[in-house]
């Protein structure tokens, strides 16, 4: 097994670290909802101006499917970033290319720069060689320390370990001692809880959990797409038709296991914001987030649950009221003092 390198392995003095972060923070008119991914990313940038390095930030924001949309600016979260780092975040509008060089060249240790939205471009979300290359052009170190996107075989993560030399972040550290902790010898009855738009990001996750779990609990797109494969009407919803076949053989895989997995009874549709039973969905309707009833079903299932894993939100959780699902879900995990959760993105 190779052996990933932590921060404290390099010697970060006058070095420029190109540090990915998962900074895809919840905003409602450009103010930020939650800022728990940026205070999770403060003790590497911290490390690293302490050692006299200099911290440049990439991250994705939203989904502007590779096109420069102002809506999905990193410029956003910069007043935010600066006061939880008590110091001048220096922002740059590209992520690749002359400007970023003139900008890192320009630049003294400790200072720290913000680049902007990873998924401008295209070429990130397709794992492009010449893109992480690119990224990587003008640093000395590469630190990933954005846990909840790593399974993902994007640019910024993947490829670009093969251009620079690389290591882990604080968080990423710190998330997986305890992810090791907890799943050596885990709490039984295990639930988990699965949301996200996209199954594609999720699948091997999900094979592994259906040999592990009591409960596999499924939301957002990814509900959707095994709600399509059991044949109900998902109107205008979101879902991924490439995994229709691999939703049906999960299902299978989970009976086989004991596995009972949990769809939506009723959902939250965008016409109207009705609450509709799940057999009420038309053709013009678009699921957004989970009814009452369905979260109902799962507090009982948590209740009776030593271990939770969560990965993803259960609704469209960029926009309220669709948000209340999973904010919900949160509240009723953290209130629960004695279970075991693991939460990632």
């Amino acid at each position: 097994m190779v052996k990933i390198k932590k921060i404290h392995d390099f010697n970060l003095h006058s070095k420029k670290v190109l540090v990915r972060l998962d900074l895809n923070v919840p905003l409602n008119n450009n103010k930020i909802l939650d800022n728990t991914r940026i205070k999770a990313s403060l003790a590497t940038l911290k490390e690293i101006i302490k050692k006299k390095g200099t911290p440049v930030i990439i991250s994705h924001f939203g989904r502007p499917n590779g096109k420069v949309n102002k809506r999905f600016s990193l410029k956003k979260i910069l007043k935010s970033l600066s006061k939880h780092l008590g110091k001048k975040v220096i922002f740059c509008n590209q992520c690749i290319g002359l400007k970023v060089k003139k900008v890192l060249k320009d630049i003294k240790p400790g200072q720290i720069v913000l680049l902007e939205n990873l998924r401008f471009h295209k070429e990130e979300t397709e794992n492009s060689s010449k893109f992480a290359k690119d990224l990587s052009k003008y640093c000395d170190i590469y630190i990933n320390d954005a846990f909840s996107v790593s399974h993902r075989k994007h640019s910024s993560i993947d490829k670009i370990t093969r251009f620079i030399p690389s290591g882990m972040g604080k968080n990423m550290e710190n998330e997986i001692n305890n992810l090791n902790k907890y799943l050596k010898k885990p709490k039984k009855p295990i639930t988990a809880i699965i949301g996200g738009s996209k199954m594609d990001d999720k699948i091997n996750l999900i094979n592994t959990l259906v040999n592990k779990c009591r409960y596999l609990i499924l939301g957002g797109g990814v509900a959707n797409t095994f709600l399509k494969s059991k044949n109900f009407n998902i109107g205008k919803s979101i879902y991924e038709k490439k995994q229709i076949k691999n939703a049906i053989k999960i299902q299978n895989k989970a009976k086989k296991n004991n596995c009972k997995i949990i769809l939506p009874l009723d959902v939250v549709v965008s016409e109207k914001k009705k609450n509709l039973d799940i057999s009420s969905i038309n053709k013009n309707h678009r699921i957004l987030d989970l009814g009452k009833n369905t979260l109902n079903m799962i507090y009982d299932i948590i209740s009776n649950s030593k271990t939770v894993i969560w990965s993803g939100p259960v609704g469209y959780y960029e926009k309220k009221p669709y948000d209340r699902g999973t904010n919900k879900l949160a509240n009723f995990i953290n209130s629960k003092k004695t279970l075991i959760s693991i939460a990632g993105g």
